[in-house]
């Protein structure tokens, strides 16, 4: 299936590894210019080679996401090497695991400023370009917690700020329909990353568990009856950049299993 980005110009933060990496890939397999965004210069020349040595275009630069000067500074890097972006993909992982008596009320706002105010820096660098051509795609990679806050893990400024990202998206998404600009959110599940293995691990320490049974207690909820892969994600996202996609905006689609048990 043609998606209809070839030649577009997208914008993927996190994309070193993980779920971004395999984003980066997906679309740049459909003909999309990539800038890997990501904070190591290691992981990113890696990446970038990767790429290009399967003859797909692609570029990196170190940037910090969650602010405006790294916003900024990816942009302008995107625009100086591949052209305008077209499309952004928007991957901050950020914020301190912890329940309700572990964190404090800066732990709120940091991650509020992160996960939220990432978004809005983005949008606004992001949006010249796409009102001007009338098209454009914003995807945001976020989490099961904008539907149903996490109880197995406490995450709970995650939970609280993913909801924010939720409410951003969907808001922004009703203002720039008119000008044949997307906005959508991906809510992902458990999926196998190094970042997830590491939680795991981290968790399994603090609730006395081993790591194979917090695993296997968070499998037995997935009616799949297994862990995602960063590819089935990449899959759901190239879609949503994709042209074919271009009746779906305001959207949070869930990516995991069958998990979340929520009706809407």
């Amino acid at each position: 299936m043609d998606l209809g980005i070839s030649g577009k110009v997208a914008v993927v933060s996190g994309s070193s590894q993980g779920i971004g990496r395999a984003c980066a890939q997906e679309l740049a397999e459909n003909g999309a210019k990539i800038v890997v965004v990501a904070m190591r210069q290691e992981g990113i020349d890696k990446a970038v080679t990767e790429l290009r040595n399967e003859g797909l275009e692609a570029a990196g630069v170190s940037a910090d996401m969650t602010t405006v000067e790294g916003v900024c500074k990816a942009f302008d890097f995107a625009r100086e090497t591949l052209g305008h972006p077209d499309i952004v993909v928007t991957n901050v992982h950020a914020g301190e695991p912890g329940g309700w008596e572990q964190v404090v009320a800066d732990d709120f706002r940091e991650a509020y400023e992160q996960f939220v105010m990432s978004l809005v820096h983005i949008a606004r660098e992001a949006q010249g370009h796409m009102l001007a051509q009338r098209w454009g795609r914003f995807v945001n990679l976020g989490s099961t917690s904008m539907k149903q806050p996490h109880r197995e893990l406490p995450l709970i400024t995650h939970n609280v700020t993913r909801a924010g990202q939720v409410a951003f998206n969907r808001t922004l998404a009703d203002e720039l329909a008119p000008h044949n600009i997307t906005v959508n959110n991906l809510a992902t599940g458990a999926i196998n990353t190094g970042k997830f293995d590491s939680y795991m691990k981290e968790f399994a320490g603090k609730t006395g568990q081993t790591y194979e049974q917090l695993v296997a207690g968070i499998t037995a909820d997935i009616p799949m009856g297994r862990i995602g892969e960063p590819r089935e994600m990449a899959a759901a996202c190239a879609f949503l950049c994709s042209a074919r996609s271009s009746f779906i905006t305001g959207q949070t689609i869930v990516v995991d299993g069958g998990e979340v048990l929520a009706l809407y």
